[in-house]
């Protein structure tokens, strides 16, 4: 293995870690640890950086917040956070607040205006913009809305946006521990120049090498790492 990130994932669900299994929150399971403890877990683990999600933001409930700027402030690697962004001003409460990145999901596909916005503000390096997928189509509000966009069609109109990287999830594999989706990925890499961030799926070192041969900047990884079926350790050694 070379370079490749390792993004450890912080789902958030009322102030509490959780793995959903698909993005369903009836299929959770939570873990009984204070998020900034499990930050610092995976801090001192060797992780590339921390992937936050505000779940309560993204399914318009009670919003994490308190946790969310917890871990930020606590941390010594980098943080990016999405989950319920949908403006310029929830983009620069995080932005100020410690993060280093925001990830814009429903906001890039049906706010242009506001999202362009924040990219010429703030820059496309402090941008990752998520690729939620179902069946080959974008879907958006926490994976329960399809936008009728494909994922080369979303793919085409970021580069022209000038988007620097994103973040490539099948929700259909997310949290079920079979493996990611690497067929479109490796579609994703072919058609674009763009940084790639993967997730989904991934259940120990030999995803992640997969993932490396197809070309993927870094990797996201949650039930895995809980689980203990993929082990930060491990991946530092080789890399």
């Amino acid at each position: 293995m070379t370079n490749t990130e390792i993004w450890a994932a912080i789902d958030l669900h009322r102030g509490h870690v959780v793995s959903l299994r698909r993005g369903r929150l009836e299929e959770s399971t939570a873990w009984r640890t204070d998020p900034v403890e499990i930050a610092n877990r995976w801090q001192r683990e060797g992780a590339y950086g921390l992937h936050v999600v505000d779940l309560d933001a993204a399914l318009a409930d009670v919003s994490s917040r308190a946790a969310v700027e917890s871990i930020i402030r606590n941390a010594r690697i980098p943080v990016q956070v999405g989950g319920g962004i949908r403006s310029s001003e929830d983009a620069e409460r995080l932005l100020s607040s410690g993060a280093d990145r925001v990830v814009l999901g429903t906001l890039a596909y049906e706010s242009p205006s506001e999202f362009h916005k924040i990219v010429e503000t703030y820059g496309a390096e402090r941008i990752v913009v998520a690729i939620d997928y179902r069946n080959g189509v974008i879907v958006t509000h926490g994976w329960t809305k399809e936008q009728h966009l494909t994922v080369v069609e979303a793919i085409n109109s970021l580069q022209v946006a000038g988007i620097e990287t994103v973040l490539a999830t099948a929700t259909e594999f997310d949290g079920m521990a079979k493996g990611p989706d690497l067929g479109t990925l490796r579609s994703i890499r072919s058609s674009t120049l763009m940084r790639i961030l993967a997730s989904g799926g991934i259940r120990t070192i030999n995803d992640v090498r997969e993932l490396e041969k197809i070309g993927v900047e870094g990797v996201v990884a949650g039930r895995a790492l809980y689980e203990g079926t993929l082990r930060l350790s491990e991946l530092n050694q080789e890399m």
